[in-house]
């Protein structure tokens, strides 16, 4: 008479749970520099977008005023620390953004790039200046 042992495994082994964790740590790591990478990505968007919207608005009044009502100089606007919701000068859109990291920059030469003409450069400043975007354009005399 043979008796036979039916021995049934149960569980994990030991090997097998480490194995299980080294790989599931790789794919999270990946995913946590994923993640940072995201989140870096947005801020910078973020603080592109807000920036193009001070200098789009800067421009368009600019552009509204006409050839005659603008006058050669440079204009600072920094923000210290007034947000969008307490700063509303001429129509700046009310979108919630906080503009208080920027600084605007705009000037205006007469007589370039020819007579009665004038060059208007507006540069937006964030991260205490080592960022910036810039836009030209010229108005003529009419």
């Amino acid at each position: 008479m043979k008796l036979h042992h039916r021995h049934h495994q149960r569980g994990f082994t030991l090997i097998e749970v480490l194995v299980a964790i080294v790989v599931l740590s790789i794919g999270m790591l990946g995913a946590s520099r994923l993640t940072v990478s995201t989140v870096s990505v947005h801020t910078t968007n973020e603080h592109l977008a807000q920036a193009s919207s001070l200098l789009q608005d800067s421009m368009e009044r600019i552009k509204k005023s006409g050839y005659a009502n603008t006058n050669p100089g440079t204009v600072t606007d920094d923000y210290g620390s007034d947000t969008l919701s307490n700063y509303n000068p001429d129509n700046i859109p009310n979108a919630g953004f906080d503009y208080s990291k920027y600084k605007r920059v705009t000037s205006i030469v007469a007589n370039t790039p020819a007579t009665n003409m004038k060059t208007v450069t507006v540069t937006v400043f964030w991260q205490k200046d080592k960022q910036a975007i810039s836009a030209s354009t010229i108005l003529a005399e009419k």
